[in-house]
């Protein structure tokens, strides 16, 4: 059975969804109906901002408020970050020393 990645649900039971280039516009069509519907985005937001360069795909997050940081693990190592700058903070970082991998995936930290 194959893994589903970025999926929405389709609660305008339509066939062909279309986005224009910049976002703004969404053309929705359903087989064998003789109209479409066009929706128009109403908010404008960009939340997400490139922070750190690197791959951060399979990553866990937490906050610590206790210590004004948050910490992102990295398959093996747990890194923390400061709140305000968004800088790493290097005396921090914790190395975790996992199994050797029996698939062809390897072990990575799930939680925290």
């Amino acid at each position: 059975m194959p893994t589903i990645e970025n999926v929405m649900n389709n609660f305008m039971n339509c066939s062909l969804m279309m986005f224009g280039a910049k976002g703004k516009y969404g053309i929705t069509y359903k087989t064998n109906e003789g109209n479409f519907d066009v929706y128009r985005r109403k908010y404008i937001h960009d939340y997400k901002v490139a922070v750190v360069d690197g791959n951060m795909d399979g990553s866990r997050g937490l906050p610590i408020e206790s210590m004004n940081a948050f910490l992102i693990s990295q398959v093996n190592i747990i890194k923390f970050y400061d709140v305000d700058t968004f800088k790493e903070i290097k005396e921090s970082m914790i190395t975790i020393p996992l199994l050797e991998s029996t698939s062809r995936e390897p072990n990575e930290i799930i939680s925290m």
